[in-house]
């Protein structure tokens, strides 16, 4: 497994589960910044970092990095338009549009669980 398919699979994880950045970061006892960097494939995780975000989420560190679960969370195909865009962004950009995107899309999310919860009260 690369570090750029770990880190996608502990973003993968930690989105499902409904953790930012920051509180993730803090549950494991690692800086955000570190975060960022591994969820973007940067970096060199050490055993121990990677063994503490396992147990964040209740996973043996083995669990965490077989190569053989993958976890989309958008099909590749919707994002062929940005993908070139994208890549012509030094690392440390890429990184930024990412986390940006990304808390747009738990605003999203909470606003739509908000909106069903609204809908079904308002129904009863």
């Amino acid at each position: 497994m690369t570090v750029k398919d770990l880190g996608q699979k502990i973003k993968a994880r930690r989105l499902l589960s409904g953790l930012n950045q920051e509180v993730f970061a803090e549950n494991v006892g690692i800086s955000l910044r570190l975060l960022s960097k591994l969820e973007c494939g940067f970096g060199n995780p050490t055993f121990v970092t990677i063994d503490c975000i396992a147990a964040a989420f209740g996973l043996q560190i083995e669990d965490l990095v077989q190569p053989d679960e993958t976890i989309e969370l958008i099909p590749k195909c919707d994002l062929t338009r940005l993908q070139p865009m994208l890549d012509r962004l030094p690392p440390h950009l890429q990184c930024l549009f990412m986390d940006c995107a990304e808390g747009a899309l738990v605003r999203l999310l909470e606003s739509s669980r908000n909106s069903d919860r609204t809908e079904e009260t308002s129904q009863v």
